[in-house]
C-alpha cells in the first residue's frame, strides 16, 4: 500500500521492500541464531563436564594425603570427616573410600541425591604416605549428573542468548543502514519525481555521499530520462500548436468554404457537415445534425439511386466521379447541385464518402431556359419545327418498338394572311398566339406533340392512336371547333380563322417521320381543295407528291 503523507510517498504493509528486506535479515539472523545455539550447548556442555571434573580432581588432589593417613592409620573417623567434606560439594552426589578388599572404609551420600543415580564415576588410588609402592585402596567420587547438566545448560543458554542477541544487534544495524543508505533515498526520489511538474526543467538532486554509488547513478539515469522527456514534451507541445493552427485553419476554410462538404459512413449517415450544405440542401444546422441517425442521401437527394451508383462508380474505379443532381424539392422550386463523390477506404472504420456539392440552381435554370428557348418557337411557346422534327422521329421510333399506332395532322390556318394583312403583323402574332393555346387545349396529353413548322402550319402527333380509334375524329373535331372560335384582338377587333387538317397513321401510311409527314400534308391540300374547315384521312397507298 502507497500513502502520501505531507507530500511524501510512504510505502507500507507488505510491499515495502525495505520491511521486506528487515524480515529477510531478521529469518537469517534467526537460522543463525538457532544454529549458533546448538554449536554452543554442545560446546558449554562438553566445557561444563571437563569443568566439573577438573574442580573434582582438584578437590581430590587436595585431600589425597589426608585420605592415606586415615587409611593408614584405619581411622574412620577421619575417613568418614574427608568424604563428608568432599560430598557437601555441589558437583558431587557420592564420595567414599573403598579398601583394598573392597569394603567401604567411609562412604557419604549428598542430601537430595537418590542412591544409584547416574553420573560419571572417578576413582583415585590410595598409598601408603611412607611406602608408594603399598596399596591401601581407592578414593572414589561419583558426580551428580543433573547438577553438571544444570550449569552446562546454564552456559549454554548465556552463550546462545548472546549470539542471538549479536544477531538481532546486528540485523537492526543492517536494517538501519538499508533504510538510511537505500530505502530513504530511493522514497525520497520517488516523493521528488512525483512533485515535478512534467516537460519541465526540474532536476532531481543527488544526497550528500551518494555521488558514485547506485542511488547516484539512479539519480543520474533518472535526470537523463527527465531531459529527454522534456525534449520530447517540447516536440509534441510544437506539434500540437502547429497541428492545431492547422485544423483551425482547414476548419476555417470547411466552415466558410462556398462549397457544401460532406462526409457519410457506409450507411449513408452523416459523420459531417459544413455550414454550406445546409444552405444548399435548405436544412437548418439541427435538422443537419438528425440526419446522423438517418439517410443522408434519401433525405436530400431527388433520386438517391443515382448517388448510389456514384458511390459504387467511385469505389469502382478508385476515383472522384461527379454528376449534375437534383435535390429533393422545398416548395415550388427545383433545386440542382454538382456533385463530386470519392469513396475513403479505412481499416477500421470500413469506408467514409465525402462529398462536395455546388449549387447550380440558376446555371439549370438558365440552361433549361436555353434549352426551351432552342426548342420552342418564341411566339407560341410550341416547339419548334427542329424540335417538333426531333420529337416526332422519337415517337416514330418509341412505337415500332412498341408495335402501337401513331397518328400524325398537318393544321394549317386558313384565312390568316388576309388578319395579317389587314390588321397588322402584331394582330397575326396575338392570333398564332391565340390559336397555339386552344390546340393546347384540344391535344390535352402531355406525351403527345404540338409544334408550330412555320407562320400558320403547325404540327400534332398522337401516341397509341390509330384511324379507327374515335380519339382521331374527336381531337380532330375540337381542333376544328376551337381554332373556328372568333379572337378578340388587343385593338378591339373580332377575327375568325379556318382550319384544314390532313392526317397520316403509321403502321397504315408507313414507318418513315418524313413520309408521314408528306403524307399528312397531302391529305391537308385535299382539304383545301375541297371547301377548306375539315380534317382528311389519306388513303392507304398514297403516292405523295414533294411538300410546297
Amino acid at each position: 500500500m502507497t500513502i502520501q503523507a505531507g507530500g511524501t510517498l510512504r510505502v507500507r504493509g507488505a510491499d515495502s521492500l525495505q520491511l521486506r528486506f528487515m524480515l529477510l535479515v531478521c529469518l537469517s539472523a534467526v537460522l543463525l541464531a538457532v544454529v549458533a545455539a546448538t554449536i554452543a550447548y554442545q560446546f558449554a556442555q562438553a566445557r561444563a563436564l571437563a569443568s566439573s571434573r577438573n574442580s573434582v580432581q582438584a578437590l581430590a588432589t587436595a585431600v589425597e594425603k589426608t585420605v592415606a593417613i586415615g587409611a593408614f592409620a584405619n581411622d574412620a573417623v577421619l575417613l568418614q570427616e574427608i568424604v563428608a567434606g568432599l560430598a557437601r560439594n555441589e558437583l558431587v552426589a557420592l564420595a567414599e573410600v573403598v579398601g583394598t578388599d573392597g569394603r567401604a572404609l567411609a562412604q557419604v551420600l549428598r542430601p537430595g541425591v537418590a542412591e544409584g543415580g547416574g553420573g560419571t564415576l572417578l576413582a583415585w588410588p590410595v598409598v601408603s604416605p611412607f611406602d608408594a609402592s603399598q596399596h591401601l585402596g581407592r578414593l572414589r567420587i561419583r558426580l551428580d549428573g543433573a547438577q553438571v547438566r544444570a550449569i552446562a545448560d546454564r552456559e549454554a543458554y548465556t552463550l546462545a542468548a548472546a549470539m542471538a542477541g549479536q544477531a538481532a544487534l546486528l540485523a537492526a544495524i543492517l536494517y538501519l543502514l538499508a533504510a538510511r543508505m537505500v530505502s530513504r533515498p530511493i522514497v525520497r526520489l520517488a516523493s521528488a519525481l512525483r512533485g515535478m511538474t512534467p516537460g519541465s526543467a526540474e532536476r532531481l538532486e543527488t544526497p550528500a555521499g551518494h555521488e558514485r554509488d547506485e542511488i547516484g547513478v539512479l539519480i543520474a539515469g533518472a535526470n537523463a530520462l527527465l531531459q529527454s522527456n522534456q525534449r520530447q514534451l517540447q516536440t509534441e507541445r510544437a506539434l500540437r500548436a502547429e497541428v492545431e493552427a492547422m485544423e483551425a485553419q482547414y476548419r476555417q476554410i470547411f466552415d466558410s468554404s462556398s462549397a457544401g462538404i460532406f462526409v457519410l459512413n457506409e450507411s449513408g449517415r452523416l459523420i459531417n457537415g459544413n455550414p454550406t450544405v445546409s444552405r444548399v440542401v435548405g436544412l437548418s444546422m439541427d435538422e443537419l445534425r438528425t440526419l446522423s441517425e438517418d439517410d443522408f442521401i434519401a433525405r436530400v437527394f431527388h433520386r438517391p439511386e443515382q448517388v448510389r451508383q456514384m458511390i459504387d462508380a467511385a469505389t469502382a474505379r478508385a476515383e472522384t466521379v461527379s454528376a449534375d443532381l437534383e435535390l429533393v424539392q422545398l416548395g415550388d422550386e427545383r433545386r440542382w447541385v454538382h456533385c463530386l463523390i470519392s469513396v475513403q477506404h479505412i481499416d477500421v472504420d470500413g469506408q467514409t464518402v465525402e462529398g462536395v456539392i455546388y449549387d447550380i440552381t440558376d446555371r439549370k435554370s438558365d440552361e433549361n431556359a436555353v434549352r426551351h428557348q432552342a426548342n420552342h418557337d418564341a411566339l407560341t411557346q410550341l416547339k419548334n419545327r427542329a424540335a417538333g422534327q426531333a420529337t416526332l422521329e422519337r415517337h416514330v421510333a418509341e412505337t415500332l418498338a412498341r408495335r402501337a399506332p401513331l397518328s400524325v395532322a398537318c393544321v394549317d390556318l386558313d384565312g390568316f394572311k388576309q388578319i395579317n394583312d389587314r390588321h397588322g403583323h402584331a394582330c397575326g402574332d396575338e392570333v398564332l398566339v391565340a390559336c397555339a393555346e386552344r390546340m393546347r387545349s384540344a391535344v390535352r396529353r402531355s406525351s403527345d406533340l404540338v409544334a408550330r413548322l412555320g407562320g400558320d402550319e403547325f404540327l400534332v402527333a398522337l401516341r397509341d392512336v390509330g384511324p379507327a380509334d374515335n380519339v382521331l375524329g374527336q381531337v380532330m373535331r375540337d381542333l376544328i371547333d376551337g381554332l373556328s372560335q372568333p379572337i378578340v384582338l388587343s385593338n378591339g377587333a373580332v377575327v375568325s380563322v379556318g382550319v384544314s387538317i390532313g392526317v397520316a397513321c403509321l403502321p397504315l401510311h408507313g414507318d418513315d417521320p418524313q413520309l408521314l409527314v408528306r403524307i399528312a400534308d397531302e391529305a391537308l391540300y385535299y382539304v383545301k381543295r375541297n371547301g377548306k374547315q375539315g380534317f382528311a384521312l389519306a388513303l392507304p397507298g398514297s403516292n405523295p407528291t414533294p411538300l410546297r
